[in-house]
Formats: structure tokens, sequence, C-alpha cells
């Protein structure tokens, strides 16, 4: 039972986990679902409901169904089906094999999940088809995910910033005044207004080569960029 002093949202959430007919109920409402999702004590109530070992899963099924009918988990954008499914897919396993690793006051499930999808999507490009350094000029594209693209690049450039410590000793060997940081804050940027960028364009505000620009950005500022994001 829920008592007056509990969160109108936990109260909804209770609810739902509870009743079979109020968990359908709330599953019809997108926009309350995007404010669960937004609101750090209700996705913290979620998150404690689903470790509990007595739950039989019911609160971890309530956060998938919340995540899905949120219409916030990011659909591929220009990405092929087949790449874009085996990454969802895989994204998923990963979601429930992690999830008690989620951490409820940094972001939103769905923020996490979005995170994690784009990154697996790289890793099952790079299975499926293998990219050609010299052939591939443009970054591959990853596209804008509906409603919370804005919010994760912003979230990326806010840790890059935020971080700078980890990026000190990142610098290009033959170019020093290429930077991780400044270099990775240039390529969040640019993924943030536009869908896809140049190589090439990139390089030229450095004055190198865009073939040793991709591959400095690939062995040391990627690298360095992932131990930022959740695991």
């Amino acid at each position: 039972m829920c008592n007056d002093s509990t969160p109108p949202l936990i109260s909804l959430l209770q609810a739902a986990v509870s009743s079979p007919i109020e968990k359908s109920k709330l599953l019809q409402q997108p926009e309350k679902l995007r404010e669960i999702m937004n609101n750090v004590p209700a996705r913290r109530w979620l998150f404690e409901q689903a470790c509990q070992p007595d739950d039989l899963n019911r609160a971890a099924d309530l956060i998938i169904a919340v995540m899905q009918s949120s219409r916030l988990i990011w659909r591929g954008g220009k990405i092929s089906p087949d790449v874009y499914s085996e990454s969802l897919s895989r994204t998923w396993v990963w979601f429930m094999e992690h999830l008690q690793t989620y951490d409820p006051e940094k972001a939103s499930f769905v923020t996490w999940f979005n995170q994690k999808l784009v990154w697996m999507i790289q890793d099952v490009i790079r299975e499926l088809s293998p990219i050609d350094d010299q052939d591939k000029e443009r970054i591959y594209q990853i596209g804008p995910i509906p409603d919370r693209w804005d919010e994760t690049i912003q979230e990326w450039l806010e840790l890059v910033q935020n971080h700078p410590h980890l990026f000190r000793n990142c610098r290009s060997q033959r170019s020093p005044h290429v930077n991780c940081q400044v270099l990775l804050i240039q390529i969040l940027t640019v993924l943030r207004n536009s869908e896809e960028f140049s190589w090439k364009a990139i390089a030229q505000d450095y004055e190198v080569e865009p073939s040793a620009l991709r591959k400095f950005c690939k062995r040391r500022c990627f690298p360095c960029f992932k131990q930022l994001l959740p695991e």
C-alpha cells in the first residue's frame, strides 16, 4: 500500500509492480514514462526494487517495459536493419547482465542503454564489415537518437570537459598540438549539430593527414573516452 507521503511517481510504480492492470495503464502514458525516466528518486526506487532477491523480476520487467513504451530507445536512424537488430539484442542481454552496476544518480535507464547501444553497433559493424582506413573517409553514420540524442551528446561533452586529467598526456607524438580532449569535444560537437562529418574537414583544422588523425582517434582518443562511460 502507498501512504500519503509517497511521491506520486513512486506510487505509480508501486502500483504497476503489484498489479498487471495498473502496469498496463501506466505503459499507455508515454509522457508519464519519460517523466519517470528523468526523475532520480523514481528510477532509484525502481533500481532498488530490481536488485531485491525476492523481486521475481517484476521490477526488472517493469523497467524494460517502461523503457520500450517510453519511445526513447534509439531506433537506429540510417543503420542497416540487420546491424541494428543484432546490436539491440546484444544490448538487451548486456543490460540485464549488468543492471546491478547501473547508477540512477548519473543517467536514466534509457540514456545508459542508448550509450551502450551506440558502442555495440560499432562492434557489430566491425565484425560484419571491417572498415578499410584507406577507403573510409567519413566516420560511420550513427544518426540522431530521437528525443535523447542532444541530451546524450551533452552528457558526453560534459564528461570530456570535466575530466582533463584523463587526457593530460593524450597527444599525438607526431603532432603534439593535437590533443585528445579538444579533438573529442570537436567531434562530439559536430555529431550534435549534424548527422555525419568528414575526417578530412577536421584534419584540415589541425593541418594533419586525415588517415593519421583517424588512427590517432582510434588508438588513443576513443579508448580514453570509453573509460568515462558506464561499463
